[in-house]
């Protein structure tokens, strides 16, 4: 699996670095602040599954009252009180003193205080609390200790505990002097409009951009909203909690806590405990770095220099990265493909074995006699159990004894061999749809089907069972347990499969955001790298309470051919549209089949320019997305498209021929050229 590099033609930037691996968990560590944010494991966040704030305080438990009639705020509260009040009826609190957590004064009353926590629950569940169960993501949201006694008597910012104390008043002038510290600066407004789309609340992503102001009030000459000092304990204050509960950055949040604290003096070393393995909570890397191939690296604000061509980073794409779903029954494909994938196509196991033991062979040897015509490789998928197996009950519930299901897959090796070249373990096993088992007994599976295949034919690969990732909590739950029992297993697999479908109005920058959560759980999960198999794709797909959504012809040629070039480019093997069909399929956005001219010219003009071709590096300005390939004669070119929109671009440095995904070639002319959704090649 190779990631293509993401880069400004003129310039390459260094990929995002990963933290040093951790040391096996101890009670606690004693750090710098500059070596607690350097140490910080640096992960892209997973924000699959996640919902509200109640994923981590339910409401239950936030309005619940005690004897004294205190919620959990007020209890929260009183444990953050530096000098604890007395508390009489209805939670009136007296005689008390807290210590602001923004500018360190000293308040005597609770009235007006604010709880905020260091960083948002959104932040948090994507950098490694989706993966807690709900009493540790409690623990978490709850947490005021500190890890050192007597921290907040002497009257400095708390290291570890989550939640920090403001007041009305002083968030009413830290919002406005923030306003005034980044007035016409586009890059804070963009910060917070950022934070806040991530579903910061709004006193979180103050927060953070104030935090942010650090660094950046050196560059800019701003004022600080608050004394520079105070802003670094903030920061001490956030990287300590991240390390203590075994959480992880964004590779942008790791730059802007670098960054921001190369302006913070050093300070007295921190001992810390380390909350993780008190709870039970696995740290966000399993003690491993991230493997430089999960990352998708990129930027949003690159400025596109075209002043020629690179060197190739990728071996010569082959045909098989074309792959396809198409039932035999419904006639061979109408378009060049390497790899067919075998679902929905009368050929499952409960199709098979009629009875143990008992087969019918009868579509399965057509839908091979297919594959040879076409010259395409063969992916079988395990799934739809026969009632005989499990008791009489539907394909979604696993036989009642998974050797049968082994012996199934044995037997249909022993007799195809090298004829199958792949066997995916099961369909969507992370939906209840098809698989309604554990996912210990999942695992389990997968291991027996990989001894099946090594014992009949070695050659041939055994895949993870797929997931779909647009049924996020699905996702971010059942696989993420999937994950972890293979990995106990010693990872039975030689490869993973996605099924990358965005939501119903989603596009292909959608689905590569799906692909880099997929990979990010690879990655946390401490999967080895393995090939990248995207088994299911289409648009517009109905489905999970969402409507189909019919994309026009034009949108569904540049969707399709979009695809497959952004699957080389992030390091995906194979990509297998769904699905070849005889007519218009009510449930798909984009149709393929034979009165689908648009589609199938997309598809062959895509195949033509990409296979024998080796990609170079990618890059994206704005809307404007750019590769470039070495093609299989050794000449280069440009493929350019817009995630929406137009663009201008001066295409003189690239080449004098414009080639159309419709199939014409011409000159660029003056060389300057509107560039839309529909990719373009520049010979």
């Amino acid at each position: 699996m190779i990631a293509v590099p993401f880069v400004a033609f003129s310039l390459i930037l260094p990929g995002v670095s990963t933290a040093p691996a951790q040391a096996a968990p101890a009670s606690t560590v004693t750090l710098t602040a500059q070596q607690l944010v350097a140490q910080l494991p640096v992960v892209e966040p997973l924000y699959a599954g996640y919902r509200t704030d109640e994923q981590f305080i339910p409401k239950a438990i936030a309005n619940k009252k005690d004897a004294r009639g205190c919620n959990l705020r007020q209890r929260m509260i009183i444990s953050l009180a530096t000098v604890k009040p007395k508390v009489g009826k209805k939670c009136s609190m007296k005689a008390g003193t807290w210590i602001l957590g923004a500018t360190q004064r000293k308040v005597t009353t609770p009235k007006g205080l604010l709880l905020y926590p260091t960083t948002t629950y959104k932040t948090a569940w994507g950098q490694g609390a989706y993966a807690w169960t709900p009493q540790q993501r409690l623990a978490w949201a709850t947490n005021t200790s500190t890890g050192s006694s007597g921290t907040r008597a002497k009257g400095v910012t708390t290291q570890q505990a989550t939640l920090q104390l403001t007041s009305a008043q002083e968030l009413t002038q830290l919002t406005q002097a923030i306003t005034n510290a980044v007035q016409g600066n586009e890059r804070f407004t963009e910060m917070v409009r950022s934070c806040r789309s991530l579903g910061g609340g709004a006193l979180g992503c103050i927060f953070d951009v104030w935090t942010a102001l650090v660094h950046d009030s050196v560059v800019y000459n701003e004022p600080l909203p608050s004394s520079r000092t105070d802003a670094c304990d903030a920061l001490r204050a956030r990287a300590a909690n991240i390390t203590a509960w075994g959480l992880s950055v964004s590779p942008a949040d790791h730059e802007s806590l670098t960054a921001a604290m190369s302006a913070c003096p050093p300070g007295e070393p921190l001992d810390l405990v380390l909350e993780w393995p008190r709870h039970g909570i696995a740290p966000a890397l399993d003690a491993a770095v991230v493997p430089s191939g999960y990352s998708l690296n990129g930027s949003d604000d690159l400025t596109v220099a075209f002043d020629g061509y690179g060197t190739p980073s990728t071996p010569a794409v082959g045909s098989d990265l074309f792959g396809i779903a198409a039932p035999v029954d419904w006639g061979a494909p109408g378009v060049p493909t390497g790899y067919l994938r075998l679902w929905d196509a009368s050929v499952s196991w409960r199709d098979i074995e009629k009875s143990r033991g008992t087969y019918d062979w009868s579509t399965m040897d057509r839908t091979i006699a297919m594959a040879g015509q076409t010259g395409a490789n063969v992916m079988y998928v395990l799934g739809n159990t026969p009632a005989w197996a499990n008791g009489g009950k539907a394909g979604n519930v696993p036989p009642t004894n998974l050797d049968d299901a082994a012996n199934f897959i044995g037997a249909l090796c022993k007799k195809y061999q090298g004829s199958i070249r792949s066997y995916e373990a099961w369909n969507e096993g992370n939906l209840t749809t098809f698989w309604i088992g554990g996912q210990y007994d999942l695992a389990q599976l997968t291991a027996k089907v990989k001894t099946a295949v090594d014992n009949c034919y070695p050659a041939s690969m055994v895949l993870a069972s797929s997931t779909g990732t647009r049924s996020s909590n699905a996702f971010a739950t059942n696989y993420s347990r999937y994950l972890d029992e293979l990995r106990l297993l010693n990872w039975p697999v030689e490869g993973f499969a996605v099924h990358s479908y965005p939501a119903a109005n989603g596009t292909p920058q959608d689905r590569i955001n799906e692909l880099a959560q997929f990979k990010t759980m690879l990655a946390v999960k401490g999967a080895p790298e393995l090939p990248i198999f995207d088994t299911e794709l289409n648009y517009g797909l109905a489905g999970l309470g969402q409507g189909r959504v019919v994309l026009d012809p034009a949108t569904s040629a540049a969707y399709l051919s979009q695809s497959f070039i952004q699957s080389v480019q992030y390091g995906v093997d194979s990509l297998f549209w769904f699905l070849w069909t005889q007519g218009d399929e009510p449930k798909l956005g984009i149709q393929l089949h034979p009165g689908t001219p648009a589609t199938i010219q997309a598809w062959n003009t895509t195949y033509n320019w990409l296979v024998g071709s080796r990609m170079q590096r990618c890059t994206t300005s704005g809307n404007l997305q750019a590769c470039q390939l070495t093609a299989k004669d050794g000449s280069n070119f440009t493929l350019l498209w817009t995630t929406s929109g137009t663009a201008d671009v001066n295409t003189a440095p690239l080449g004098k021929t414009i080639c159309e995904l419709s199939g014409p070639c011409y000159g660029t002319g003056t060389g300057r050229i509107t560039v839309g959704i529909t990719p373009l090649r520049i010979n």
